[in-house]
């Protein structure tokens, strides 16, 4: 059984990480879908995957073209131009500029013309898995909105379950 936790939330956090791992403990695999990792990372059992909403937007294109600019192509140019005082010059440059780039330009504009984004990539994680989901277990309420975008972009095909509780899984 392969079951797709959402606990964007984190408002059930002990109730998630006991439920994935007795998923994984009965043989199936869980994944648990949450807005920060840095949260979850000590407390989540072992065979359970974790994925940061967060990381899922960075295979899109804007991302990509923002790490490019803003990240890589400068951190180069530092390095290769000022040779031994490169790697520090590069970790200047990106607290001071980079980063505050990042959070005051890039993040607001992409939030305001790509809205609502995160159900579309977490339908696409669902579809692209190498084991089809059989169920997705809706943790807290912040999660609930989210779930049914998911399903409105999955489709009316999708053969999905939705449970509010591992329990409930038959």
């Amino acid at each position: 059984m392969n079951v797709l936790f959402l606990a964007l939330g984190a408002g059930r956090r002990r109730a998630v990480v006991e439920e994935s791992a007795k998923v994984v403990a009965d043989g199936g695999t869980a994944t648990v879908v949450i807005a920060t990792a840095h949260r979850w990372t000590a407390e989540i059992a072992p065979g359970v995957t974790v994925i940061d909403s967060s990381v899922l937007h960075r295979t899109q294109l804007p991302w990509r073209i923002e790490r490019l600019l803003v990240y890589r192509g400068p951190r180069f140019v530092l390095k290769r131009a000022l040779g031994r005082r490169g790697k520090s010059a590069a970790r200047a440059y990106e607290k001071k500029v980079a980063d505050r780039f990042h959070r005051r330009v890039f993040l607001p504009l992409h939030t305001r013309l790509r809205k609502d984004v995160r159900s579309q990539l977490i339908a696409q994680h669902i579809t692209r898995s190498p084991r089809p989901y059989e169920w997705i277990v809706i943790t807290d309420s912040r999660s609930m909105p989210e779930a049914v975008e998911v399903l409105d972009n999955l489709g009316a095909d999708t053969r999905i379950g939705l449970v509010w509780s591992a329990d409930h899984i038959s």
